[in-house]
This record gives C-alpha cells, structure tokens and sequence, in this order.
C-alpha cells in the first residue's frame, strides 16, 4: 500500500495501481528521449508490472500498531516484503528476462544498504539472478549494453517516482509542503534536461507540470484510492473498513 496521512482519514492506493501510471509514462516518453527502441516494450513492461507482487498482499492491509497506522510499502515487515518483491521478479521473469533484470536491480537498490538478515538474503538471491540473466541477455560484458540497460533503469526508476510524486502529496499542495521525496525534485537526470534534476508542481488541483517533459504529449492519468475513515479503522477494523468504503478516481493531467 502507499499511503498518506491525513488528519481524519488515510489515503490508501494500491503499488499495481501506481504501477499501471508508471508504465503508461514509460509508453508516452518521447521517442527521440529513448534509447533502445527496440527494447521499449520490455522497459514499459517492466515499468507497469514492477510491483505486481503487492496486488495479493493489498487486498489484506496490515496495521502498524507500534506507529498506529496501516503499513505502508515504506515500513511493511521486511519477511513480507521480499518475499512480495521475490513473487514479483519472478513472474516478470515468466514474461520477459530484459523486464524481470530492471525489476531485480530496482528493489535491489531499495534494500542493499538494510542490515536486516532477510534483506541481505534477498539482495543475495537477485544478484545470482542478475549474473544469470545479464549472461543469458548478452549484457555481461558489453558496454553498450549494460550503458543502455541502467539509462533503461533510469527511466523505471524516473516513471516510479513520477507516479509516486501524485500519490503521496495532496492535489494543489504548495512545493515547500511536498512530501519530502520530492522537495528537491526527482533523482533521476537525464541529458535532455541538462543532467539537471526535474521537479514537478501542481499548478492546480487536477494539473500537474515538468520542468523539463519527458512526455511526448499531454496526458491524462486516473488514479484509484480509497479515503478509510480513521473512525471506522477504529469501529470496525482496518480490513472491514478498508474493504466498505468506496474507491475514488483522481483524474490528474500532465
């Protein structure tokens, strides 16, 4: 789950349903901007299903009762969470190797500095995957490639934060209450912006605008969340309360 607190409720969104905005950047991005082409459908591949080991383990949120407040994808238990990021890879994996090696080295990142036992197992298995498929993928080795493969990498990483960026912070919120991710703009550079860091602002409360696009043209997202109630975690449970209130579209336009 991604969520955000608000005073009387929690925003809750799905990872898959972030994830299908993230990949519909990656198909819209400018094709003098991607390089690779005839990679483009791995990569947005890639991208869309990168966090597909979370749509079983977001129908059943979990409470945090040491912060009294559901788990989110940042603080969800660690034995969880590699075993979701795990499922994920591998049925990426069953669909394209190139897709499944982005998804690998992207939740590696997340987790090579823990120092939690699970976490460095995890970072362990993905790296004797990776050797696996950079060998069978002919990236091992040639520059090039493994040149095109992290500027690919870049971009999942770009299109996830992207999504994350309309998730995390209210519509219209001033840049200086962003949260904190993206104050600085994203981490992600890229020539066509100078190497230079991009930032997004809300211009109002459905428009949000790049400094530097990579976009090919204006886009629409949809983005389903719930708004649960406080009061009804509190009557009835987070999973009953979760699961009764109704989901709503946020439409937004890049």
């Amino acid at each position: 789950m991604i969520i955000y607190e608000q005073e009387d409720s929690f925003i809750m969104i799905k990872q898959d349903d972030h994830a299908r905005i993230s990949g519909i950047f990656a198909q819209s991005w400018k094709n003098d901007y991607f390089y690779g082409m005839d990679l483009k459908d791995d990569v947005v591949l890639a991208i869309s299903e990168h966090d597909r080991g979370w749509i079983e383990a977001d129908e059943w949120p979990l409470w945090n009762n040491e912060k009294d407040k559901p788990y989110s994808f940042i603080d969800h238990p660690m034995k969880l969470k590699t075993v979701i990021y795990k499922k994920g890879i591998d049925e990426v994996e069953c669909m394209s190797k190139y897709a499944s090696l982005l998804c690998s080295l992207h939740f590696i990142s997340f987790l090579q500095k823990e120092v939690d036992p699970l976490a460095k197992e995890f970072v362990a298995d993905e790296r004797k995957r990776l050797q696996y498929l950079f060998k069978d993928l002919g990236v091992k080795g040639n520059i090039d490639m493994e040149n095109l493969f992290m500027y690919h990498l870049k971009i999942l990483k770009f299109c996830d934060n992207l999504s994350l960026y309309i998730c995390l912070n209210k519509p219209g919120v001033e840049k200086a209450d962003e949260h904190p991710f993206f104050r600085n703009g994203f981490p992600e550079a890229f020539p066509f912006a100078n190497d230079q860091p991009i930032h997004a602002h809300w211009t109002d409360l459905e428009t949000v605008e790049l400094s530097h696009s990579p976009l090919s043209k204006q886009l629409q997202v949809y983005l389903p969340f719930k708004e649960v109630k406080k009061e009804e975690i509190i009557l009835n449970g987070l999973l009953k309360a979760y699961a009764e209130t109704p989901e709503t579209i946020r439409k937004v336009t890049f």
